[in-house]
């Protein structure tokens, strides 16, 4: 099944050859800082200032920031999480490695497990002083401390019924598990005990049902957002598995091949389209606010993660590097 992600999931990393990274700015809002004061219409208006109008609580801006973390060392970056510390993880599925980027850019890489054969690691969590990773190979998720340090196996998911094929994770700020099973077409949370609470889906197009999901995320208010990729969409479940909606990138716009998505610490959505070159920002009312990216090819965004240190990082298969943006909240 690796397959799956080496040919359907990352097809767009096959179309371009790599090459020097572009950090491209978002569509809207990059010339906010530099648009013109508007022309005053009365001669004494000059007298009294005009009062300021407050920004959107929702408003965002994301700006590059011109740093890059992973070049030259990086070969397949699927999965990213940051944590409270600063510290970005990143799954670097092709070199079997796990590191760690400070936000010095310094890199650690994870130690291996003595479980014999080789991992491949397609997606990485972040709780506490613990790290998740999602180990296809093994079909197991593995434990680490957040110094690289290897720990254990915390779930095995061939000793569990039901034939679980996980191929992402995410974790809650309250200890509970998110994972997707593209084989099985299907979303699970896990309890903090490690017991599944919710398994639903199932193979279709109606809401609720999927196409390979390839990752789910909570955000906002204890909703799941989940990157349908088959079926080129996102949908957004309650917090009990109901489905809630369908997101689109805009009006008269649709995703390409939305691989991976994410939560940020003030609500917003974060959706990387692999296929259509672009990470989608939707505020947390599920309003599409704007894209970075999505005009040229020169980046395929395979993951995102936003931490709590205002950055946003944004994994392209093309380089091999993880390009990192600052996001600013006018309206807080």
């Amino acid at each position: 099944m690796r397959g799956f992600f080496i040919s359907a999931v990352i097809i767009a990393a096959a179309i371009a050859p790599a090459g020097p990274v572009e950090v491209l700015a978002p569509r809207e809002h990059a010339d906010a800082a530099a648009a013109p004061a508007p022309r005053r219409e009365h001669a004494d208006a000059a007298a009294a200032p005009a009062p300021r109008r407050k920004a959107p609580a929702d408003t965002i801006i994301a700006t590059p920031t011109g740093v890059v973390f992973g070049a030259g060392e990086l070969r397949e970056p699927l999965g990213l999480a940051t944590d409270v510390r600063g510290f970005l993880f990143v799954a670097d599925a092709m070199a079997g490695k796990v590191f760690r980027y400070a936000p010095d850019g310094t890199s650690l890489e994870f130690e291996a497990p003595p479980v014999g054969a080789g991992v491949y690691p397609i997606d990485v969590a972040a709780y506490g002083s613990y790290v998740y990773v999602l180990d296809y190979a093994g079909n197991q998720i593995l434990r680490y401390d957040h110094k690289g340090a290897y720990l254990d196996v915390l779930i095995s998911f061939a000793s569990r019924p039901g034939r679980m094929r996980p191929t992402s994770l995410t974790t809650s700020a309250g200890g509970r598990l998110l994972t997707t099973d593209a084989e099985n077409h299907a979303v699970a949370v896990w309890s903090p005990l490690l017991d599944v609470e919710i398994n639903t889906g199932e193979y279709g197009w109606a809401g609720g049902s999927f196409n390979r999901p390839s990752k789910a995320a909570f955000f906002g208010a204890e909703l799941i957002a989940v990157a349908d990729f088959g079926n080129r969409r996102v949908q957004v479940l309650s917090g009990s598995g109901r489905f809630e909606r369908f997101l689109a990138p805009g009006d008269e716009a649709r995703f390409e091949s939305p691989r991976y998505l994410c939560g940020g610490p003030e609500g917003h959505l974060f959706v990387a389209d692999t296929g259509g070159g672009a990470v989608h920002v939707f505020s947390p009312a599920m309003n599409h606010l704007f894209s970075i990216g999505g005009d040229t090819a020169e980046v395929a965004p395979a993951a995102v993660a936003a931490g709590w240190d205002d950055m946003l990082y944004v994994a392209d298969l093309h380089s091999g590097s993880v390009i990192v943006y600052r996001l600013s909240y006018p309206g807080k």
